[in-house]
C-alpha cells in the first residue's frame, strides 16, 4: 500500500505520524546514550544548551564556538 503524502493527510493523521516518528527517533537516541538537546530560559547565551539524557540526568552546557568543545556549567 502506498503511503499518503503529508499534504494529503488529515490533521489527526499527521499528528499521529509525527508522534510515531518522534517516538522512534527518541528511542534510538536513548539507546545510543545521545542527549535530547534544547534551549530554555536557563540558556542565557547563544551557545548554551540543555542536554537531557534518558537516565534522567540533565545538564546546562556551553559550547565553545571555536572548537565545539562542551563545558558543563550546571547539573540538575
Amino acid at each position: 500500500m502506498k503511503q499518503k503524502l503529508v499534504f494529503d493527510m488529515s490533521q489527526q493523521e499527521l499528528k499521529v505520524k509525527l508522534q510515531t516518528t518522534l517516538d522512534k527517533v527518541l528511542k534510538s537516541q536513548a539507546s545510543k546514550n545521545l542527549p535530547l538537546v534544547y534551549r530554555n530560559s536557563l540558556c542565557i547565551k547563544e551557545n548554551q544548551f540543555i542536554h537531557e539524557y534518558s537516565n534522567g540526568k540533565k545538564f546546562l552546557i556551553q559550547q565553545n564556538r571555536t572548537n565545539s568543545r562542551e563545558t558543563i556549567l550546571r547539573e540538575f
